[in-house]
Formats: structure tokens, sequence, C-alpha cells
């Protein structure tokens, strides 16, 4: 028989022993490679997208897979992520609009968001609006710029001021079921609230097809975590940025809805997509206080979770470019600082604000819409 020199029989029996001990090992890293973003919908099956709407308007909270973090390995490159949708080029991508039959009939579906600072740019939806200057908009009593007019929208932009419920108006229009011309006026139940830029949750947006759109919620009782938004029950308020660059500070403002007004004690659940051009290892941070969570293509990228004073949390990623559903959960505690940054760093550069022209809104946003 052949004789193994004494050697080779120490290292096999080690090699048989690590091969044992990482098959057992509970790290997801461990022997095998854990599929982190695989395109797993929340039920297991694969492909498509993992995000169903609910009856509030908004996504379902995406379910977080287990990762290890690479902060502090600047040596290790970082997981690999890779897109379900190629980039888009350019920076731009306009917003599919509301197809809807062309009519003189006035009519009001809601517009978004319902809280802004002066300057932002807001979309009122319906249709029968006519030409550019047949419908005013009005918010407070005040007329608001409009900047463009489409069979089933309408862009405004705020001005100083302006707070109350909006008014859509027309001196001589059509309504159901009439054939003269009279004056109409449609009320929104939803009130506009204009937040402040200082103190607030950063500046106007001023291009809806750039930028994120969140949903806001109150939370009804103390939390020392991100609450399960399928919990909160229907939307607060809708919110929009054109990213994401909060600094530490204390929180001056109030998001106000139909039930009030909340300063301390919501939850804000921002959508769009991530539209990455390059690739690269990208350091992904969260600056948050208090707690937030980044997810894209479902998967849990950066947890900054829990109740603290802001803190920056990076996670170290190989992304391959293209466009990626993002999700950003937020909370704010009891009253006090708040702060909340996206922010990245290209192949150990400085890290800086995710610009606006590499976040997008959702392509439907009319569940958002509120009226």
């Amino acid at each position: 028989m052949t004789r193994l020199p004494r050697l080779a029989i120490v290292t096999l029996t080690a090699l048989v022993a690590c091969t044992s001990k990482n098959a057992a090992s509970t790290n997801p890293d461990a022997g095998n490679y854990d599929g982190y973003y695989s395109e797993v919908k929340h039920d297991g099956a694969a492909g498509g997208d993992a995000g169903g709407q609910s009856d509030s308007g908004d996504t379902s909270r995406p379910k977080p897979r287990t990762m290890t973090s690479t902060s502090g390995a600047p040596t290790r490159k970082g997981k690999a992520l890779s897109a379900r949708k190629p980039p888009v080029p350019g920076g731009t991508k306009p917003k599919p609009r509301p197809t809807v039959p062309p009519t003189e009939v006035l009519a009001f579906d809601g517009f978004l968001p319902t809280n802004a600072p002066a300057g932002s740019v807001i979309e009122v939806f319906g249709s029968g609006f006519g030409k550019k200057g047949n419908t005013r908009v009005l918010i407070g009593g005040k007329a608001q710029e409009v900047l463009e007019v489409g069979e089933g929208h309408m862009l405004v932009r705020v001005r100083e001021g302006a707070s109350g419920p909006m008014v859509l108006s027309q001196r001589l229009g059509l309504q159901p079921g009439r054939t003269k011309r009279t004056p109409v006026l449609l009320k929104s139940t939803a009130p506009f609230h204009a937040l402040p830029v200082e103190g607030g949750f950063g500046a106007a947006r001023t291009d809806v097809n750039l930028g994120l759109v969140a949903n806001v919620y109150a939370i009804s009782k103390p939390v020392t975590e991100l609450p399960a938004f399928d919990d909160l029950g229907a939307p607060f308020a809708t919110f929009a940025v054109d990213n994401l660059d909060v600094p530490a500070g204390e929180f001056k403002g109030a998001f106000v809805g139909p039930a009030g007004k909340v300063s301390e004690w919501f939850a804000l659940h921002f959508q769009g997509s991530l539209n990455v051009t390059e690739a690269g290892t990208y350091d992904l941070c969260l600056n948050a206080g208090d707690g937030a969570q980044l997810y894209l293509d479902d998967g849990l990228v950066v947890d900054d979770d829990g109740v603290h004073d802001t803190t920056l949390k990076c996670e170290t990623l190989s992304i391959e470019p293209g466009e990626y559903k993002l999700d950003l959960l937020y909370f704010q505690a009891a009253a006090g600082e708040r702060g909340l940054q996206l922010m990245w760093g290209k192949d150990g550069g400085e890290k800086v604000a995710i610009p606006k022209e590499n976040l997008f809104p959702p392509s439907d946003t009319t569940t958002l819409v509120r009226k």
C-alpha cells in the first residue's frame, strides 16, 4: 500500500477540520456565497420587484438580509452589488405623466407633496385644466405660480407663506352634468404646509424629475428602533427632497396633515432610486439621528437604527453601474436633535451628500398623492 508522509497526513487532517468548522458556522460569509443581493421576493421567489403597494400608499418595508460590515477595512473589497436595471444615462429621467382622456370638466385628484419649503415645485393631478392661465391654484387663499399645464397634471411653484387647503379655481368652467359654464372651485381636504428651510428637513425641491419622495407617519407610542411601517396606518403627510443633506441640529418645524401636526415621534419612508453610472468601490453612509436604514433593491445596505444623536454609519460595497430601487427609513424620537444625510465616497475619496442628479423619484407617484 502507498504510505503518505506524516506531514501530508497532518495537513489533510487540518484541512478537513477547517472545512467542517465552516460548514457549521453561523457566519453568513463562511463557506458559501450568501446570495445577499440576489433578486429574492419577500416570499422567497426569485426575480421581479419584491415590494408591493399597500392600501396606505406605501410599499411594504423591505426585509433586511444579513451582512458583514466592511467599515474600517479599506484594503478589503466590499460586497458586490449589481442592479436589476441598467443605469440611466445623462443624469435625467423624465417622469411618465398620468394618461387621462381630454375633458373640459375640471377634476382634482390631489397633489404631491403636502409639506415642502417655499420655492418648492409641487405636482397637481386631475383633468380639465385647460390651457395655462385657465386654472388658478390657491393655497390658503393665495395664488401660486403655475409653471406647466398638461392633460393630467400641473406643476406649481409654492410662494412664501403658503399654508392651508389647496383650491383649484376656474372663472368659467364646467361641472359634471352641466352644460353652462359657471365659476368652479375645488378644494382639497389635505392641507399644504410650508416647512422652514433652516431647522427643517432640507431645501426646496425644484425639479420633480429628481430627488426622493416620502410618506410621513405619526408614531403613536415611544419606540427605541424603527417601527414596523405597515403597522403605522395611513400616511400623515407627504414630503419631497432634492437630496438628503440635513446636518445635525434642532428640528424647528413640524409636519402638518388633516389630523394635526407632528414635530416629534414621526417616521419617514423615502422612496425612489439611486442611479450609479460608474463602477467602483463605494462607501455608502447614513449620518442620522435618530435611527435610519438604507435599502437598495430591497437589501439592507446601511443600518444606523436606534435612538441616538446624529451618528455616521458607513458600509463599503463594490457597486456595478445600474439604477437601484431605494428605500430609506428614518424615525425621530422625542423632540431635540435631528439629522439625516445620505452620503457616498468612491474608491476611498471624500464622502459627500449624494447629489440630486443620482436620485430619481418613483416612476409611479400616484399612490403618494393626497387630496
